[in-house]
């Protein structure tokens, strides 16, 4: 899209939503049965179950240039002889094989094509979790993250130097433990830090230093201030009575400060603020943002500079219900959310784990899908919404 185009669909669309700057301030929140379901231009599972794949989940959607979109996902592949013909029952746990792939789009996300494996499985479990990060019109960051066993599950970094056709070797930048990360998380800030959010269990003083027990979850995030050469990490973490907090979704405020919601056990989303860029976190703590132990995300708006947070909204202690999925826009930097709308409200289908991305006035919202009847198998569904919609 050229810079004229561009400028002109944020100033317009920045206009004719001006009248709704004080809504934040007075709206309450409606409930599940008067929420408005967003209505989409376009919708398609774009990676579909087969007995081959009969899992994708932890994706995202890259700009690649004015004309190409970059679909990323974790591909998980069936390694039985004789796979599960039935839809929705080989049971695909976490820890099984998986490689990302992608796909892309030349017509603004409506089709798909050219599918090619991003980054092999060389692990004895799987990888998944990717993460891109442009630097410079042709320099990417790619980040991922290798599980070998239960105390050893670490993140990756590979740079293409130009504009995604090939990418360099490999570099592990997480100490060696046991660490997760989320899928379209990773961000850059104004001052050119790159941030890639994390999390791991806690023992002994040290984050990610032992297996992961389903419980005592930290999140902190990984930092490089020289584009990828070196990188360190929060000097302390974030974390909640219950399971902990993990899986950070981080979006960067106007005035310099980070907003960091958190996953956990407590029935609603916790938050946590930076004041440099990373390095400590306040203590997290409740919003009044009912959630499951499922993550969000959160980023700014490119047209009309508000914030979109996007989750399943339902108060629960377990992982458990994921639907609906709901947006919620801020008009004072996180301060208080309006416009609530569902993107997704089936309640026999879950729908969870969702990437968004910006092309001119649109949103590209992606999540996983699956029916509450199947196991562990999962589709990645793709909404684009215009953004107008999530404000009238």
């Amino acid at each position: 899209m050229h810079a004229h185009r561009r400028e002109f669909l944020k100033t317009s669309l920045a206009l004719s939503l001006a009248g709704a700057g004080s809504l934040c301030q007075v709206q309450v929140e409606a409930s599940a049965a008067k929420r408005p379901l967003l209505k989409p231009v376009h919708e398609e599972i774009v990676c579909s179950w087969t007995a081959a794949h009969p899992r994708h989940d932890h994706q995202l959607i890259f700009p690649l240039d004015e004309k190409r979109l970059m679909l990323v996902w974790s591909e998980y592949y069936n390694k039985s002889p004789q796979p599960a013909q039935k839809k929705g029952f080989s049971g695909i746990n976490d820890h099984v094989a998986c490689q990302i792939s992608s796909l892309i789009s030349e017509d603004q996300g409506r089709s798909w094509g050219g599918r090619r494996v991003l980054q092999a499985n060389e692990w004895k479990h799987n990888v998944k979790h990717p993460n891109l990060v442009r630097l410079s019109e042709q320099e990417i960051l790619f980040s991922y993250v290798g599980w070998d066993s239960p105390t050893a599950r670490n993140v990756f970094l590979r740079r293409s130097t130009d504009n995604g056709q090939t990418w360099g070797s490999q570099q592990q930048i997480s100490e060696p433990g046991w660490y997760c990360c989320n899928a379209d998380h990773a961000l850059r800030l104004s001052s050119g830090r790159v941030l890639i959010p994390a999390h791991g269990p806690y023992a002994k003083k040290y984050i990610g230093g032992t297996s992961y027990k389903g419980g005592d979850l930290h999140s902190f995030v990984f930092y490089s201030d020289d584009g990828f050469r070196t990188w360190k990490r929060s000097a302390n973490s974030m974390t909640a009575p219950g399971r902990g907090c993990h899986e950070p979704a981080i979006v960067e405020l106007k005035e310099g400060r980070l907003l960091c919601f958190l996953r956990n056990t407590n029935q609603c989303l916790y938050q946590s603020i930076s004041e440099d860029g990373g390095e400590h976190w306040s203590q997290p703590v409740p919003t009044e943002l009912p959630s499951p132990e499922a993550p969000s995300i959160v980023k700014r708006i490119p047209s009309t500079g508000d914030l979109l947070l996007i989750w399943n909204h339902v108060a629960s202690r377990s992982n458990w219900p994921r639907t609906p999925l709901t947006a919620a826009i801020s008009q004072d930097e996180g301060k208080t959310w309006c416009h609530f709308k569902d993107v997704d409200n089936r309640t026999n289908y879950d729908a969870a784990y969702p990437s968004v991305t910006f092309v001119g006035d649109e949103a590209l919202i992606a999540y996983y899908s699956r029916s509450t009847k199947w196991k562990r198998d999962s589709e990645v569904t793709l909404k684009i919404i215009p953004v107008k919609q999530f404000y009238t």
